[in-house]
């Protein structure tokens, strides 16, 4: 199956309303009241012998913030990035030294945010087969490399609903292996499932 030729290629905008000074409308965005800080992923699918798979990161233990979580290349806007698509791939290669140039981008899946106020654009992009990772363990612990056929199958996806702490939360989770993926990875990956299987 080409994958490649599955996702939509329309790129959605980061918008703002007036509450955001102009100087600032680059990092923020702001949705029924609440800022978001703008940001970007990169979700880095690469062929190999065993199917297609997307590159995962496991985040250093070391980070102050999401340490240990499983996510995607990725972080904020920044002052040198023209547009979120430059950060996904400029947080691509200080994390795993993945190329601009090692990259084929293939379209955008659905904004999505967080719940520390992150609003996040994903976009997509085949990696080249002979990419050999560079991995900067000041953030990155190791990769995961998911196959494709784990996140077809709806069966693997579970819907969280408990209390922690007192406090109910409700999520998605992949458990794949020892793997627990959920929060803004899980929608994403979900996301990328229903672009390509549905």
């Amino acid at each position: 199956m080409d994958y490649t030729q599955k996702l939509i290629k329309n790129m959605p905008l980061f918008s703002t309303q007036s509450s955001i000074k102009e100087a600032e409308a680059k990092y923020y965005s702001v949705i029924d009241g609440i800022e978001y800080r703008n940001s970007a992923v990169l979700v880095p699918l690469i062929q190999s012998r065993n199917g297609m798979e997307i590159i995962l990161t496991v985040r250093s233990n070391d980070l102050p913030s999401h340490a240990g979580q499983i996510s995607f290349p990725g972080g904020k806007v920044d002052t040198k990035d023209k547009s979120p698509v430059d950060t996904a791939y400029r947080e691509a290669f200080e994390e795993i030294g993945l190329l601009k140039e090692q990259v084929k981008k293939q379209g955008y899946l659905d904004l999505t945010t967080t719940g520390t106020n992150y609003m996040i654009l994903p976009v997509v992009g085949l990696v080249d087969i002979d990419f050999v990772p560079q991995i900067n363990r000041n953030e990155v612990e190791h990769l995961i490399y998911l196959p494709m056929e784990f996140i077809e199958n709806k069966n693997n996806l579970e819907f969280v609903d408990k209390k922690f702490n007192g406090i109910r939360k409700s999520f998605y989770l992949y458990q794949y292996k020892e793997y627990s993926i959920w929060g803004a990875t899980a929608r994403i990956l979900k996301s990328l499932s229903e672009r390509f299987f549905q």
